[in-house]
């Protein structure tokens, strides 16, 4: 898998395709704008990548078109990577457990967020979802909680099985059961807009690595976050957090959840 993202130039008057899993993004350079056509794609399991291809502008009734006026001559274009602006909550597929005392690492994928800027200022045209997930509600009541984003997981114990797809981030999530009761891992939150960004040599995303230290009697978990996972070597940082999370901080991560799913 190549990188995708990076600096392009743009001639003026043509089309550049970019096509990310199931997103597929146009940049047109005109004198004085820059217009931005994309489709977010419905299969989550699409791994097609196409970089910078010259195209056409698109016709299609499904692509979202917008115009940008941009006075900077500049022919530049930056595509970057991002996570997610909430926390995202994993639901387990099957029922997954860490008993009193015991503890493992998962891991996660969290589907990624297109930060588009041009010119030699960094205008920042768009920060949206490669493929939006749905809205969920996390918390004991409608009054007391968080808006978050909604994903599934299969709790992937071993790196082999994580499949490889450039529109999502992997997240290895320690989680260490210090209560005397069983972990019933059905909900999971992990606050990835706190995490760094980062690609390993052969063009996978990752973040930050994250531990999750659960406490007698308590849903909270304690959350310390590594400065890379330390599975996977050769890593270059992409982009920084969008909210930095304050180490040894108490975050309500195994609690309830109310599911409420909202048109993407």
């Amino acid at each position: 898998m190549s990188n995708w993202w990076g600096r392009y130039d743009v001639p003026m008057g043509h089309t550049l395709r970019w096509q990310i899993g199931p997103a597929t993004l146009w940049v047109t350079r005109k004198k004085v704008e820059w217009s931005i056509g994309r489709v977010e794609g419905q299969d989550p399991f699409d791994t097609r990548l196409a970089i910078a291809e010259d195209s056409e502008v698109p016709e299609s009734d499904d692509a979202e078109v917008a115009r940008f006026a941009v006075q900077d001559a500049s022919l530049a274009v930056k595509l970057t990577p991002a996570l997610p602006d909430r926390p995202v909550i994993f639901r387990a597929a099957r029922p997954f457990f860490v008993p009193s005392g015991e503890e493992t690492t998962l891991f996660v994928s969290s589907p990624l967020w297109l930060r588009l800027e041009v010119g030699e200022k960094s205008t920042e045209l768009l920060d949206v979802p490669l493929q939006r997930p749905s809205d969920t509600w996390f918390g004991p009541d409608t009054l007391t909680g968080e808006l978050c984003y909604a994903s599934r997981t299969s709790a992937r114990l071993h790196l082999e099985e994580i499949p490889v797809r450039p529109h999502r981030a992997i997240t290895t999530v320690r989680i260490i059961n210090r209560a005397g009761s069983s972990l019933p891992l059905e909900n999971l939150k992990v606050p990835v807009p706190g995490l760094e960004l980062f690609a390993s040599g052969d063009g996978q995303l990752w973040t930050a690595g994250l531990t999750l230290e659960r406490e007698e009697g308590k849903d909270q978990a304690r959350v310390r976050v590594a400065d890379q996972p330390k599975m996977v070597t050769d890593l270059t940082p992409v982009a920084p957090p969008r909210t930095p999370t304050s180490r040894g901080a108490l975050i309500d991560a195994f609690g309830g959840l109310l599911h409420k799913r909202t048109p993407a």
